[in-house]
C-alpha cells in the first residue's frame, strides 16, 4: 500500500481552462481538487483576449471546420443564457468592398453561419444599404465607405469580460467543494506510487502534496512545465502572439455604445477587429510567432504600429496616439498533433527539446502563414494519469473542460456526469449579491 494522497486531483494553471476544470470536477462532486496558480486568476492569455464569444466566422471558408465553428456557436448561446452581463450579444458590420468577395459569396457565409448556430438566441444575418453601414458604423473614413464600399451586411455575434468570467467560474467551484491558491508555483512533479508528489512553493513557504491525478492546464507554458518536471513532450506546439489596442471613446468621433463592431483587412489579407468594449474601442488581433520561452515574452516590435497603420487606413481616427489607453498582448497556444510523428526521429526530438520554443523544423512548411491552422484543442496524457491541455478557444472551454472531465473523472471511477450545463452550478445571482467585486474587469491583469 502506498502513502495515502491529499489530493484527487491537482489542476495547475488559473486561466480559464483551469477555472473551468476545476468547475467541472466539483459539480461531478469529486471530492480532494485544487488548483494552483503562479500568479493571479487569469493574469495570463485569459486576460488578453480579443473579447469575442464567438464562433469563428473565418473558419467557414475551410470545411474541415465546421465541426469546430458548430460547437463554439452552441457554446456561445449556452454562455448568453447563462451568463448575462458577462456575455452579451455584439453587432457586427461587414462592409462588402467592391474589391473583395463578392456579395452573393458573404450572404452564403453567412446564411450558413446562421444555420449552424440554429436557435442561437439571436438575430439573423441581414443585408445594409451603404446608408445604413454609414449608420451603424459612422467611425469608417467617409471617403473608402463611398469609393470601395458598395453594401454591407449585419450579423451578431457576443463579447465578453473574460477575467470576470474566470473568477466567476472559479467561486463557482469553491461553492461546490474545491479550493484553488494564487501566487503558488509548482517547482517538482514526481511520480510516487499510484500517483505524483508535488512541491510547491508560495509566499508561505514550500508545501509537498501528494495527488493522483494532475492536469497541467498552463497554455503557453504546458511544454516547458512538462521539461521542467523531467517529462518529455509529445505535442509539438507554436506559439502565438496577439497584440492590442485600447482606445479611448474620443479616438474616433462616434460614441461606443451606439455603434457596431467591424472586422477591418489589411493588403497582406489579415483580418483585425474594431469593437466597441466597456465604453472604449478594442482594436486587435494581430500573429506573430514567439521567437523564445514563454517566460521571456513580450509584445511583438512593430505591433502597436501595424495596428495604429491599419486602423488609420480604414477608419476616421483623431490622434490614436495620444488616445491610446492600453496595449496589451497575449500568448495563444496552437498544438500540432500532425507534426507529433516527425519527434519519432531521434535527431529532430533531440534539437526539438533542446530548444522547443525557437521555431522549429515543423514551421518551415508553413512559410510564415499559420493563420489557417486548426484551433481544435488536444488532450495528451504524456505521463499516466499527467493530462496536459493544448490550444482551445475560450468560447468553447466548458465543452472542453468537460471533455477532459470526463477522462480524468473515468480514471477516479467515478460515473457522476458533468454538472456545468446545469444553472443551480452557477450561483450568480448569489455571488452579485455577496461577491459584487468580482464582476469588475481588472486592466492591471492585462499588464502585469
Amino acid at each position: 500500500m502506498g502513502a495515502p494522497m491529499d489530493l484527487n486531483v491537482l489542476v495547475i494553471g488559473g486561466g480559464i481552462h483551469g477555472v473551468g476544470l476545476l468547475h467541472d470536477l466539483a459539480t461531478r462532486k469529486i471530492e480532494g481538487i485544487h488548483l494552483v496558480e503562479q500568479a493571479r486568476l487569469a493574469s495570463g492569455t485569459s486576460s488578453r483576449t480579443t473579447k469575442l464569444v464567438h464562433g469563428g466566422l473565418r473558419y467557414l471558408e475551410r470545411p474541415a471546420q465546421w465541426a469546430l465553428v458548430r460547437e463554439a456557436l452552441r457554446e456561445r448561446a449556452f454562455l448568453l443564457r447563462n451568463l448575462p452581463g458577462l456575455v452579451s450579444p455584439l453587432r457586427f458590420v461587414l462592409p462588402n468592398f467592391k474589391s473583395g468577395r463578392p456579395a452573393w459569396l458573404v450572404r452564403l457565409g453567412l446564411a450558413l453561419y446562421d444555420q449552424l448556430a440554429r436557435e442561437g438566441g439571436l438575430p439573423k444575418a441581414r443585408r445594409l444599404t451603404k446608408t445604413e453601414v454609414a449608420q451603424l458604423a459612422p467611425y469608417l473614413r467617409p471617403e473608402r465607405l463611398e469609393q470601395k464600399v458598395g453594401s454591407g451586411f449585419l450579423y451578431y455575434d457576443a463579447q465578453m469580460l473574460d477575467d470576470v468570467i474566470v473568477r466567476v467560474v472559479a467561486q463557482a467551484a469553491i461553492r461546490l467543494g474545491a479550493t484553488y491558491a494564487e501566487q503558488t508555483r509548482v517547482e517538482e512533479v514526481a511520480s510516487a506510487g499510484e500517483g505524483f508528489r508535488i512541491r510547491l512553493s508560495s509566499p508561505l513557504g514550500e508545501q509537498v502534496v501528494r495527488s493522483r491525478v494532475v492536469v497541467n492546464a498552463t497554455g503557453a507554458w504546458a511544454n516547458a512545465n512538462l521539461l521542467k518536471w523531467g517529462c518529455s513532450p509529445r505535442i509539438p506546439c507554436l506559439l502565438n502572439v496577439g497584440s492590442h489596442l485600447l482606445l479611448n471613446p474620443e479616438a474616433v468621433d462616434a460614441r461606443p455604445e451606439d455603434c457596431a463592431a467591424t472586422l477591418l483587412q489589411h493588403d497582406d489579407r489579415r483580418v483585425l477587429f474594431f469593437i466597441p468594449w466597456q465604453g472604449h474601442w478594442l482594436l486587435g488581433t494581430t500573429e506573430s510567432l514567439l521567437e523564445g520561452t514563454p517566460d521571456k515574452w513580450e509584445c511583438a516590435p512593430g505591433d502597436r504600429e501595424y495596428l495604429l497603420r491599419v486602423a488609420s487606413r480604414n477608419l476616421n481616427l483623431i490622434e490614436p496616439a495620444r488616445h491610446t489607453r492600453e496595449f496589451f498582448c497575449g500568448i495563444r497556444t496552437i498544438p500540432l498533433p500532425a507534426a507529433a510523428g516527425r519527434l519519432r526521429d531521434r535527431s529532430v526530438s533531440d534539437a526539438w527539446r533542446e530548444q522547443p520554443f525557437a521555431s522549429p523544423w515543423y514551421l518551415r512548411t508553413l512559410d510564415g502563414d499559420f493563420s489557417s491552422l486548426s484551433r481544435e484543442a488536444v488532450v495528451d496524457e504524456a505521463v499516466r494519469n499527467l493530462f496536459t491541455i493544448y490550444g482551445g478557444k475560450f468560447t468553447t472551454y466548458r465543452a472542453l473542460c468537460q471533455q477532459v472531465g470526463d477522462q480524468v473523472a473515468a480514471r477516479l471511477s467515478s460515473s457522476v456526469p458533468s454538472g456545468t450545463l446545469l444553472k443551480e452550478n452557477w450561483f450568480l445571482d448569489e455571488l452579485k449579491q455577496v461577491r459584487p467585486e468580482l464582476f469588475r474587469s481588472d486592466p492591471r491583469l492585462r499588464q502585469q
